[in-house]
């Protein structure tokens, strides 16, 4: 019998009936007869592995396994020898597939005959039916295709593969969709910790995190349905070591399909990414840190600044205020004029702290508008003519008449003020000369300005430090002048911020020399006058709602707009305002933002909720609250004007000036 172990396949008389059947019969024979005979002549060998895993194979077998046929079916153990070591956990996991399921199941691995010669195997097996019995058994065929490939491209081929494979820190897999992963480089080990060997036959999902498993199979199926095989494009995933640990893996496989458009095999190049994960986590951290103290700074410097600027609102406004009308004795004033200088050193010292604040967090922004050059110098020396008087210094001021400029004036008028109270804080006789120069420089103008004393000077080797922040000259400076060393990095960082320079120059004992310049565009002159009464021009009595907890400040805005023609209606928190404006209707409305019941953002909001005339109602913040996000908090919440405390009185008056209700608007109090 040509083919050992195989059912002879013929036919009882007594099965038979009529001559139809026995001619179907003799048919399948043949058809069996000729197929049997086909693959003996391929060397194709054929076997069957029962669920008691006895095992049968044909002839083939044995010559594809170099084994003497008298020698039986080999146990399991050394059969598990005559596999190539690299393949042999490919094999192992491809056996539970079939006996677990019907899919068919294809593996290529390779022989190592006894000999020594190694042949490339592929083999496909499937579960069969039960029999009578219930029993199942996998039926399958050996292909020995070694002879069928050409040797020489085939070596080479693989040499190259292997070269790159084994030479790279990545992991190179190649992995087969019915099989698992049928190779894996030797980086294996250190990206994941297996062996190539232990992690031959290993479906991808043994070690990718669960939760990644379903979006790296959508990536995959999108690729195939656009047919994108190749992609610059990789994709991350999280992966548990051997020692079970996760890690994150980088990849980029490229796809295999089918003549029919079916993914067969996928080629990929895995990375470990763990560490740069782990400093992407860091820096997050870090930066969610870092926003935190950022705000945790914020929020301190704006209660801080709150806190401060809330009495020395009315000590600096009561100062104003007391002696106004005379009365008092030439002592007093001088007591009083101590007081006002110590309030306004603290305010300085306050807003210098805010300044620096906002500048490193860039959240400064420059305002450009057009300003006189004269005016700027003559402005800045004027405020600081009597401290200048009172040490006997001559104060001088030199600029170009009817020149204009567009910049932020109020910023430059902060640097060269500070530059010029510095001159006269660190000169105790002599002058201090302030020169302002404009230079044509195409279609821009550069503005040149020195201030020059006959001070106390600067050692020259720390020039460049007095710039920094919280620098001076040495302790003994801060002991005898005060001051907290920010005047002059605040001033820097703005110039540099204008696009500018700025520096100073001293021989270290004859006075020093400041200069900066920044680059402006001409302007028109503007005629318009600056307003020093600005309600002056209100031809009608307004009514003025001020909502303010704090009785001194109340006291205080009572007292400044106690010459003017205002009816001031103060109340004590939000919803009174909320109310007053439901009775009455007021030209305007003051409003503090932090007051027990409901704060001023609170109550602005409610006030434009309102209905008719009242919901129109101008409101000006007046407010200890400077931070620009606070500022942007009024503007949001419906406030047009912002004036800060300590107040202003000029500040004041134009902002209640500039926004009260015109007089067409004035209506009836309500009933």
């Amino acid at each position: 019998m040509p083919f050992t172990g195989l059912k002879q396949f013929s036919r009882h008389p007594e099965i038979g009936g009529s001559e139809a059947r026995m001619r179907t019969d003799t048919e399948d024979a043949d058809s069996v007869a000729i197929a049997m005979t086909c693959l003996n002549a391929s060397g194709v060998g054929w076997w069957r592995v029962g669920a008691d895993r006895t095992a049968w194979w044909s002839p083939a077998m044995y010559k594809i396994f170099g084994l003497d046929p008298a020698g039986g079916v080999p146990p399991v153990e050394k059969l598990f020898m005559l596999y190539h070591p690299d393949d042999t956990n490919t094999v192992a996991r491809a056996w539970p597939k079939m006996f677990l399921s019907d899919h068919l199941v294809r593996m290529r691995y390779r022989v190592l005959r006894p000999s020594g010669e190694v042949r490339q195997v592929i083999s496909w097996g499937q579960r069969g039916p039960p029999d009578a019995e219930g029993r199942q058994a996998v039926f399958g065929l050996n292909f020995d295709v070694t002879d069928d490939v050409d040797d020489q491209a085939l070596f080479e081929s693989e040499r190259a593969f292997r070269f790159v494979a084994e030479h790279t820190s990545d992991m190179v897999i190649r992995m087969r969709i019915d099989s698992g992963i049928t190779f894996a480089s030797p980086a294996s080990r250190a990206v994941l910790g297996y062996s190539p060997a232990e992690i031959a036959g290993m479906e991808p999902t043994d070690v990718v995190v669960e939760e990644d498993v379903p979006r790296i199979r959508a990536l995959l199926q999108d690729r195939i349905a656009r047919g994108e095989l190749i992609s610059s494009k990789g994709y991350e995933y999280r992966a548990r070591h051997k020692d079970g640990r996760v890690i994150w893996l980088e990849a980029n496989p490229r796809l295999i399909v089918n003549g029919a458009g079916r993914l067969t095999e996928i080629v990929d190049v895995v990375r470990d990414i763990t560490p740069r994960k782990e400093a992407e986590a860091a820096l997050i951290q870090a930066r969610q840190e870092a926003e935190a103290a950022s705000l945790a700074k914020g929020e301190f410097l704006a209660n801080m600044s709150h806190e401060l600027r809330t009495p020395l609102t009315s000590i600096l406004g009561f100062s104003r205020l007391v002696g106004r009308d005379g009365g008092l004795s030439e002592t007093d004033r001088k007591h009083l004029s101590l007081i006002r200088s110590a309030g306004e050193t603290l305010l300085a010292v306050v807003n210098d702290i805010l300044d620096l604040s906002k500048l490193e967090a860039g959240a400064l922004g420059l305002v450009e508008e057009a300003f006189s050059v004269a005016e700027l110098g003559a402005g800045v020396t004027a405020l600081l003519s009597g401290q200048a008087e009172d040490k006997g210094l001559r104060l001088t001021c030199e600029a170009p008449e009817g020149v204009w400029l567009t910049g932020d004036a109020a910023r430059l008028r902060q640097v060269l003020l500070n530059l010029v109270s510095n001159a006269v804080k660190f000169t105790d006789r002599g002058e201090v000369g302030v020169v302002l120069r404009v230079e044509p420089d195409g279609a821009r103008s550069w503005l040149s300005v020195e201030v020059r004393d006959t001070g106390v000077g600067l050692d020259p080797a720390r020039i460049d430090q007095m710039f920094d922040r919280f620098t001076q000259a040495d302790a003994s400076v801060s002991r005898r002048y005060g001051g907290t060393g920010l005047g002059l990095a605040i001033s820097r960082r703005l110039v540099e911020m204008m696009g500018g320079e700025i520096g100073a120059e001293s021989d270290g004992h004859s006075g020093s020399t400041f200069r900066f310049r920044v680059a402006l565009m001409p302007a028109e002159s503007d005629t318009r006058s600056a307003c020093a009464q600005p309600l002056a021009a209100l031809e009608r009595r307004l009514r003025v709602l001020l909502a303010e907890d704090n009785a001194a400040n109340q006291a205080l805005v009572t007292a400044l707009v106690a010459p003017l023609d205002i009816q001031l209606h103060i109340v004590e928190n939000g919803a009174l305002a909320v109310q007053a404006l439901q009775a009455e209707n007021y030209d305007l409305v003051l409003m503090d933002m932090q007051m027990p019941v409901m704060d001023g953002l609170s109550a602005a909001r409610a006030i434009r909720a309102l209905p008719g005339r009242a919901a129109a109602t101008p409101i000006v913040a007046l407010t200890a609250n400077v931070m620009p996000e606070q500022i942007e908090q009024c503007r949001a919440a419906g406030l047009q004007g912002h004036v800060t405390k300590p107040i202003d009185p000029l500040s004041l008056f134009t902002a209640i000036a500039e926004h009260a209700a015109p007089a067409e608007e004035e209506e009836l109090p309500r009933s």
